[in-house]
């Protein structure tokens, strides 16, 4: 690898000729009146649950027995967009909410059955997330219990569970208990349901051509007596959840209209009457202005999660489908630099207050109060030049200013990136703390999706989804969904230390391998790990190909069907049916580096130097490292060569795990779908998936949190500076995987001289030119994180970058705070 201080041949263009003073407006821009006032309310705003939808979607379901399910969950969207309750607020230039209060979160019962913790529990509240409660009144507490009741037993969830039962009995719920594999059932992860909708499509055709589209579709089945009846009842409720979109921006604007003639304030009846005229325009029509196309995309957003609430749409690349309509306003006068700023701030505003109630797996795994979300900046065009403007730079610039926890801002990095918005994103990094933006190899991402068949205009308009995870535009994809969004290789080398057996939970999970205490060499255990991995793997792959035929009778999503592909219009299918032809698969190998530094630990201290006979080594780790001798035992695995230090042994034998696993993925046979690809991402997964990992060989103890991404090197255990960590990254090359989360840690005071910054621009740039996939950072002192830890009330806003998204500190668990803290601190 070249030194940091040698930036790749290539030249990074200087701000763009006459655009100079334009950039210098967008540095100078701070917080609005209006975002302040939100900032504030939004400050003071209670965690509240509504239990309107619940109840609507309840009565909806009962009205409708019998009907054909395609049509019965259109009958429920309009039920909903007609009942749920709307309002406009104060500083609102954006309108749209689940629900009428500032911080409402919607429940889905309908979508997963009983999935709520606590709702069967007689206390006063109710636990939204790890670190909220709120108050429940009683009557709204027995509106949840009934869905819970009546969804359950109905839901594709429960369905799923059964058919499992009846084929391998209680092995997935058992996997699912040792943190095996998630997400459980109970999630409400299905096809498409965090994918971004075709926001450019939308806006520039409308609803209404939508429905034109599928009212032909109808008259072609009649006219030319076509027998898949399916395919008609798509099309009916692809055109009547889009006519409920259309009625529920209709009733913003009649309230609008309603507001402005009791307003006083001119200034702000004039506002009224505005908001009035764009939704009566959009999203029934195409988008003529920024003030419309952001409210289209919004209106979608929302409409999208009150169909499905507990995961909202991505937004993707926001900078590309928003730029004609702000290029358009922008130059012809009609838009000032402030005012597009105050429209932008309504919508990632939402985005990073949108809240939830989420079932246990999930509240775990994520360890988030706000919806995860990510927008993108930068990035190639079709043509694959740079796409970098002018609304990447203000959406920077106004993620900094606003300091929120989400949505999640990824880079798109690629060699002609230009150097302004290299600057203005290690900066932005500065001010926010947390890992805004984070960094992705748009050149490595467009190659692994060519290499798996995408021509490569596709290729390159991918955008982020979850934390990190690349994805292609108009294609359903089923990353999470039928039970299957990651796995933990770890849990797979503990249960190999133990014969089959997971030793957290007690229970057979895996293949009778043979006892390690009679192995003769460290191959012998290798293979016996292989061979535990290759049965994990291939038994859920099985079992979620089950649950894909099994999801559809159950479950259906109209209108996120029919804004989310080309291909659900055309064929008439619903997101759930699955089709080789625009459906995609991905899964994460969680904790590839645990494994890699253990087996490494094992090899050496048992097998090459002999210092440790395997039955003293597994009595140590069954003991969790107990007493004098078991203390020594894990001071003798923690001086083994870790990741993260550029020493080959440690680096090749992540290398050779991660090549291992990926070809295990890659080769089950998904026909007639495409094969699984490979997303190595963050989440705070390594919490999650620790709590059911025993004692490791590579020091760690029992029930502690794994390594946090996927490419970062055990905590604490980097001592040789970040050049060291990024060679070791760069050579454990995980090609086979569309993208790996790397995590590091620089103190604040590290980073506050312009020279220190362009290090650290240098750093990222030159470990992508090299051939990283990705790098985030947090940018703060230990001191501030042990006082946040202490003092939570003085550091409300203090963000961290968790895996592969930013949470509040203050909000997170103690061992994720810790594990935070924990975390070597480099040093440029």
């Amino acid at each position: 690898m070249k030194p940091i201080t040698a930036l790749a041949n290539e030249a990074t263009p200087s701000l763009p000729q006459g655009m100079e003073e334009a950039f210098r407006r967008i540095d100078a821009l701070e917080l609005s009146d209006r975002i302040r006032q939100w900032k504030e309310a939004r400050s003071r705003a209670p965690f509240t649950v509504s239990v309107e939808r619940e109840r609507l979607a309840l009565a909806s379901w009962k009205e409708t027995e019998g009907e054909d399910i395609e049509i019965r969950r259109a009958k429920l969207f309009k039920k909903i967009a007609e009942g749920s309750p709307i309002s406009i607020l104060p500083f609102d230039l954006i309108v749209g909410r689940v629900s009428s209060g500032l911080l409402d979160a919607v429940t889905q019962s309908d979508v997963c059955g009983d999935y709520i913790p606590g709702v069967w529990e007689d206390k006063d509240n109710l636990d939204l997330t790890l670190s909220v409660k709120e108050g429940l009144p009683r009557e709204d507490r027995e509106v949840l219990r009934e869905a819970a009741q009546y969804f359950h037993p109905r839901s594709a969830g429960a369905h799923v569970a059964d058919t499992w039962r009846g084929i391998v009995g209680t092995w997935p719920e058992d996997c699912e208990e040792a943190r095996l594999k998630d997400p459980w059932l109970s999630a409400g992860f299905f096809p498409a349901v965090v994918t971004a909708p075709q926001w450019g499509k939308v806006m520039a055709m409308g609803l209404r051509d939508f429905i034109k589209r599928a009212k032909a579709k109808i008259e072609w089945f009649i006219e030319t007596e076509q027998k898949e009846i399916d395919r008609l009842h798509f099309w009916q409720a692809s055109v009547m959840t889009c006519e409920a979109a259309i009625a529920y921006a209709h009733r913003y604007a009649k309230l609008a209209r309603e507001m402005a003639e009791q307003e006083q304030s001119a200034i702000r009846k004039d506002e009224l009457l505005e908001i009035a005229r764009t939704c009566e325009w959009v999203p029934e029509n195409p988008a003529r202005t920024f003030q419309e196309a952001l409210q289209c995309v919004h209106f979608i957003y929302v409409c999208k999660s009150l169909e499905q609430p507990t995961y909202s749409p991505v937004i993707g690349r926001a900078d590309q489908f928003l730029w004609p309509y702000f290029k358009k306003d922008w130059e012809s006068g009609n838009l000032t630099l402030e005012r597009a700023a105050d429209l932008l701030w309504g919508v990632i505003g939402y985005w990073g207050s949108h809240t939830f109630v989420a079932n246990a797996d999930f509240r775990e795994n994520h360890q988030v109060n706000f919806m995860l979300n990510i927008l993108n900046v930068g990035g190639f065009d079709k043509d694959g030049n740079d796409a970098s403007n002018l609304l990447s730079y203000l959406i920077l610039q106004l993620v900094g200013l606003l300091q929120l926890s989400a949505p999640s801002v990824g880079m798109q990095w690629h060699r002609g990136t230009p150097r302004w918005l290299m600057d203005k994103a290690i900066a932005t990094n500065v001010i926010t703390k947390g890992g805004f933006p984070l960094f992705e190899n748009s050149e490595h991402i467009t190659a692994y999706f060519v290499g798996e068949g995408v021509p490569i205009e596709e290729a390159r308009d991918w955008y982020t989804e979850g934390c990190v995870t690349p994805v292609v535009s108009n294609r359903v994809d089923h990353y999470g969904a039928e039970g299957v969004g990651s796995f933990n290789v770890a849990c797979l080398l503990d249960i190999t230390l133990h014969n089959g057996i997971a030793p957290v939970t007690g229970k057979k999970l895996g293949i009778e391998t043979g006892d390690p205490r009679n192995f003769q060499s460290f191959e012998e255990l290798y293979d016996a790990f292989k061979k535990q991995h290759k049965f994990f793997v291939n038994r859920v792959l099985w079992l979620s190909a089950i649950a894909r035929k099994e999801n559809e009778k159950y479950i259906r999503f109209p209108f996120l069907s029919t804004v989310m592909a080309d291909g659900c219009m055309e064929f008439g299918e619903d997101v759930m049916t699955p089709n080789p032809t625009y459906h995609t698969f991905l899964i994460t190998d969680r904790a590839l580096v645990d494994t890699a530094d253990s087996l490494l630990a094992i090899k050496k201290l048992v097998f090459d130097e002999k210092k440790l006979a395997m039955a003293e080594l597994l009595d140590a780790l069954d003991s969790n490292f107990q007493g004098k001798r078991g203390e020594e035992i894990r001071q003798m695995c923690l001086a083994v060569p870790k990741f993260g230090n550029g020493i080959d042994e440690a680096d090749l034998m992540v290398r050779e795990v991660g090549r291992f696993s990926a070809e295990v993925i890659s080769s089950y046979d998904n026909s007639p779908y495409p094969r699984f690809k490979i997303s190595r991402e963050g989440l705070s997964w390594h919490y999650f998936g620790g709590l059911g990992v025993g004692a490791l060989p590579d020091g760690r103890k029992a029930k502690e949190p794994l390594n946090d991404g996927s490419m970062s090197p055990m905590r604490g255990m980097d001592k040789s500076g970040p050049t060291a960590v990024i060679r070791s990254v760069l050579k454990a090359n995980f090609n086979e995987s569309s993208c790996s989360c790397l995590n590091q840690k620089f103190s604040e005071t590290a980073v506050r001289s312009p020279e220190s910054l362009a290090k650290l621009t240098v750093l990222t740039e030159t470990f992508l030119r090299q051939g990283g996939q990705h790098i985030q950072y947090n940018l703060v002192d230990a001191a501030e994180l042990q006082d946040a830890k202490l003092h939570p009330d003085k550091h409300q806003d203090l963000l961290v970058r968790v895996g592969g998204f930013s949470a509040y500190f203050v909000q997170l668990s103690p061992e994720i705070q810790d594990d935070v803290i924990n975390r070597s601190e480099q040093a440029l």
